[in-house]
């Protein structure tokens, strides 16, 4: 999806540069999602980085992270013994590593243009080469998606070698090569989330091919990728995943399939999933389909939406929330009537201007004993907070913030409603913490680099239990991580006993049943994973569910599961149809006795086809051996950092041009440019500098911006020097010569913004700067001969208008949650209230006030509502014709149907006795007022937004309705309907418009209008390259 959004760089960049800005120069070192409107990213915290050097990769880390890092850095090198093996590459120098305490953190770095979603678990970028990721919860994820991101270095640097054509070929290759293959090498077969993916489309016999994945976003590239690039691997061995990848970097991914398999993508396609369907097809015999897994409460056909997770149901068992992408356009919580799924109302994380989000991938809700309250986890100011919400009015009673934890996840309220059990992150590592509701106190319940996670508390109040990685298979000296595990936490003597219950399969979501003897959870020792309960007592377990797909949440540890031990009923999200249903069930009419498996991590079900690899595996071999590549845990110690270093390093050059600059009567200047970028590691930093050249000394222009971001408090500076330069040509009979008057506006300026947001919805702007318009005519007398050749050139220079000198300073509120679509925004609010005064040869103030509102229920039609006002009060008159003109109205950005190219004058004009033109000069002022209304259509996008899923040409139909007014001191406005009065009234246009996005880079928009103050043009038709406002 093309994303419209611009946050407070680009905006800084607009205001330095003024007139003539050069958008090349600002597109590397400054958001691309910035300028006049936009969410922030806000440096909550200052951090002061340090570097750690290792063998082949540079560590970048704060103090907090210290305990982690050493580790990190050793992980990182045994990574790259493998993947250097298996590529058969080395690197040629050291890559950056950029590694945040947690996700929160991450959300605020600068090495990322734009915003980061919950879902982004690391970047690699290929400007820097750098790795820049978050520690996760647990270890065994930091490592596994440590190895993703490594993959991804490694593929940049090879598409970098000449041999491969550039890293462009690397953009241009289907997102499933790349993250299929980085999914494949860093976790290999036994991956049964993929499996569950793959079996849910063998359930409906979809089978995409290759082609299809590529082109239909609705494929998750991640998850298909890994199942075709492990198909390969175990078809053709490993070495044939990086073959492949070679080949496609050269001839493209099709001709690398024909090249190196002989057979065509659909061929190969077919015969994925005939081995997909040999794998699964009889494991799936005697499950149940999702629609048939206890009773569907939460559905697309009930009124959810198509991603319904992290369910959690009220003591009483009477009320549900969850967590939905219902509205399209992000995850909220909703609550819903259990007994009718009748959805009740949305609990909205926009409902506060300073609530950034609600964690919803690895966290779910959890309700007071008496079933009034819920608390989740929100993001505010820079880390996670613990909120509580009044459920019956959604309101957010409270916001606690934990002090030093970064991060929280899954809050558990106890039995007697004082306290709050939850998972917190400090320096990466998470522990256990109870926060006392009553005194605000938090205590540290486990203190160790475990990971512990998802705690549940027993009926009385004295244990929790909750899910660990304190199996047999985890030796942090080794940097070796087993599958989650239950364990048990005395709230007394803060002793801890864990529990293996299926040996090499994954137990998450523990839950005390309502005798406090049993325990509920979901694994997969099968590859299927499904709601279970043990009785602690003897150890009988009983299968509650038997998913054809599986019980699952968004990622494989997320909570899926909940139970009301008031009235004995479950909940669950089920995997269907690329998305997630919650069903109800009571345990009674479905438990099954069951043994317990004594290994499930070989059983077919969590393996990835085919089913009997060719050849032993270069993957698997090197996922058991934990030992090649892993130094001494005292090889890399943070006592071995240096202080950051934040020199600015060249980014991007532009391809320098330079050659003659002819005009068409045969005199020659020089013509040219370039420009270039730096920064520094972390972004923080940035400068753009540009040079120009477009005929004489004079046509020299040049620019040059820095911004600084590293605080809070964002500031920049700009200064230019910009030639603008206008011609006319006329005809000498006389002389027989031709006439060319050359116009220059040479625009020199120093200018700066300070931005402060307040949140990642609301800034503040301080803009200032001196500027000098300086003026220069020149005349030119070419004498020519009968054959047009230029034989004699005369040159003079005019006297013209004294400089224009003027200092400036501007204040600006500026606000927006808003949702942005294809082509335009669908959802929330924008708005901006500046004031700007201008001093010096002339003085005058610019006022701004423009409000905007989206109106959507979560469907696909939206109504938009803008208010506009600009204006210059003030001494505005006298320098027309010096490059300062008055608003015109017929801009497409205010109104339709008045454009300049509209107009056929002296035609379509109707004169009077003030204005040859009425028509026309009641478009111009230095202050309009515009008021707009839009109804807005998606007709083709993706499915869940757009009537006809076809994402490749995004198109909005708009019908509108404009209106608006301009004037100024000189020529005040006349507050009157009417359709001919030649005065400066308010003028109108109805009509309908196509907006249409072309490959994520260009919206068009043709429009059909009519204005109503041109009663005499009827119709008219134009376009503009705008998006919508």
């Amino acid at each position: 999806m093309a994303s419209m959004k611009r946050t407070t760089a680009y905006r800084i960049a607009r205001t330095v540069f003024g007139l003539g800005t050069l958008a090349l120069i600002l597109s590397a070192p400054l958001p691309a999602s910035a300028q006049y409107f936009g969410r922030n990213k806000v440096q909550y915290e200052n951090r002061d980085f340090w570097e750690l050097p290792t063998l082949n990769w540079t560590v970048y880390f704060y103090a907090e992270e210290s305990e982690a890092i050493e580790d990190i850095a050793r992980m990182a090198e045994r990574w790259y013994e493998r993947f250097s093996r298996v590529f058969q590459h080395e690197f040629e120098r050291r890559k950056p590593l950029i590694i945040y305490a947690d996700h929160p953190d991450f959300q605020q770095t600068n090495t990322i243009t734009g915003a980061i979603g919950q879902g982004v678990g690391g970047v690699t970028e290929s400007m820097k080469d750098r790795v820049i990721m978050p520690l996760a919860p647990a270890y065994r994820e930091t490592d596994r998606i440590l190895g993703h991101e490594l993959v991804h270095a490694f593929q940049f640097n090879i598409a970098k070698s000449a041999s491969s054509g550039g890293a462009m070929r690397l953009f241009q290759m289907p997102l499933w090569v790349v993250e299929g293959m980085a999914e494949y090498l860093s976790m290999g077969r036994d991956h049964p989330h993929t499996a569950m993916w793959l079996r849910d489309h063998i359930l409906r016999d979809e089978k995409p091919t290759l082609k299809e994945i590529t082109r239909n976003p609705k494929y998750f590239a991640y998850r298909f990728g890994q199942g075709f690039i492990s198909y390969l691997g175990g078809t053709y061995g490993d070495d044939a995943v990086q073959d492949f990848f070679r080949s496609a970097l050269r001839m493209g991914w099709e001709g690398a399939i024909e090249y190196e398999f002989r057979m065509r993508e659909d061929s190969i396609s077919m015969q994925w999933w005939d081995a997909v369907e040999t794998a699964y097809r009889p494991l799936m015999a005697g499950k149940t389909d999702p629609y048939e897994t206890g009773d569907v409460l939460l559905c697309v056909e009930c009124g959810a939406g198509r991603t319904n997770v992290a369910p959690s149901l009220s003591p009483d068992g009477r009320y549900i929330v969850f967590q939905s992408e219902k509205d399209l356009f992000s995850m909220d919580l909703y609550l819903a009537d259990v007994g009718t799924g009748e959805i009740l109302r949305a609990l909205r994380r926009n409902q506060t201007a300073y609530i950034d989000g609600i964690r919803f991938i690895d966290s779910s809700g959890s309700w007071s004993p008496d079933s009034r309250k819920l608390a989740f986890i929100i993001t505010a100011n820079g880390d996670n907070q613990l909120g509580i919400v009044d459920v019956q009015s959604g309101r957010l009673e409270d916001r606690i913030e934990i002090e030093g934890l970064g991060a929280l996840q899954n809050p558990a309220w106890s039995p007697d409603g004082t306290k709050i059990a939850l998972t917190g992150l400090k320096g990466g590592i998470s522990d256990l913490y109870l926060y006392d509701l009553e005194t605000g106190d938090v205590r540290q319940l486990t203190n160790d680099k475990h990971a512990d996670l998802q705690a549940s508390w027993s009926p009385d109040g004295s244990k929790l239990v909750f899910v660990s990685d304190r199996g047999p298979g985890t030796n942090f000296d080794e940097l070796t991580f087993g599958e989650y595990i239950l364990s048990f936490l005395d709230l007394e003597t803060l002793a801890v006993n864990s529990m293996t219950v299926f040996a090499g399969s994954k137990h998450i979501n523990p839950i005390f049943d309502h005798t406090g003897e049993g325990l509920y959870f979901v694994s997969d020792p099968d590859g299927f994973p499904d709601v279970y309960h043990m009785r602690l007592a003897d150890g009988e377990m009983r299968r509650i569910t038997r998913a054809a797909t599986g019980v699952s949440g968004i990622t494989a540890s997320s909570p899926a599961f909940s139970y009301a031990p008031g009235a004995d009923l479950l909940a669950f999200s089920v995997f269907h149809e690329r998305g997630y249903i919650v069903n109800t069930a009571y345990a009674r009419d479905m438990a099954t006795l069951v043994d317990v498996v004594a290994d499930g991590s070989t059983h077919p079900g969590r393996l990835l086809p085919p089913g009997r690899p060719s050849g032993r595996s270069r993957v698997a071999g090197y996922l058991d051996d934990q030992f090649t590549g892993l130094v001494a845990d005292d090889v890399y110690t943070t006592d071995q950092a240096e202080p950051y270093d934040p020199s600015l390093q060249l980014d991007f050059i532009g391809q320098p041009s330079v050659g003659p600059s002819p005009d068409p009567y045969g005199t020659y200047g020089v013509g040219g440019g370039t420009y270039a970028t730096f920064s520094d590691m972390l972004g923080d930093r940035s400068l753009g500098v540009a040079l120009s050249v477009n005929g004489g000394v004079r046509d020299i222009g040049a620019q040059a911006f820095y911004l600084n971001q590293k605080k809070r408090w964002n500031w920049g500076l700009g200064a230019q020097h910009m030639p603008y330069l206008m011609m006319a040509v006329g005809f000498d009979p006389n002389s027989f010569a031709y006439v060319v008057r050359k116009f220059r506006i040479t625009v020199d300026g120093l200018n700066g913004l300070v931005a402060y947001p307040l949140s990642g919805t609301r800034r503040l702007e301080l803009t200032g700067g001196l500027t000098r318009y300086s003026y220069h005519l020149e005349e030119e007398r070419l004498r020519v001969n009968r054959y047009g050749q230029v034989w004699d050139v005369q040159r003079r220079e005019i006297p013209t208008y004294d400089p224009v000198n003027l200092a400036s300073a501007g204040l600006a509120f500026v606000g927006d949650n808003s949702y942005v679509g294809f082509t335009s925004p669908v959802r929330g609010e924008r708005f901006r209230l500046g004031i700007e005064t201008t001093n010096g040869t002339m003085n005058y103030r610019t006022m701004t006030a423009d409000y905007r509102r989206y109106f959507n229920n979560g469907g696909p039609f939206t109504l938009a509502v803008r208010g506009l006002h600009l204006g210059r009060y003030g001494d505005t008159g006298g320098l027309y014709g010096r490059g300062f003109y008055p608003f015109f109205l017929g801009n497409e950005y205010f109104m339709r149907g008045y454009a300049y190219r509209s107009f056929d004058i002296p035609y379509d004009c109707t004169p009077s006795d003030n204005s040859p033109c009425p028509e026309w000069d009641r478009l111009f002022g230095h202050r309009v007022g515009v008021v707009n209304a839009e109804f807005r259509l998606p007709i083709t996008g993706i499915e869940e937004f757009g009537l006809f899923d076809f994402p490749y040409l995004p198109t909005e139909l708009t019908f509108f309705a404009d209106m608006g007014v301009s004037w100024d001191s000189q020529f005040p406005a006349t507050w009157k309907w009417s359709r001919t009065d030649p005065r400066r009234i308010p003028v109108a246009s109805t009509g309908a418009s196509l907006r249409i996005n072309i490959l994520g880079a260009l919206i068009f928009e043709m429009y059909y209008a009519y204005p109503w103050q041109r009663p005499g043009k009827g119709w008219v038709r134009g376009f503009s390259l705008m998006p919508g406002w």
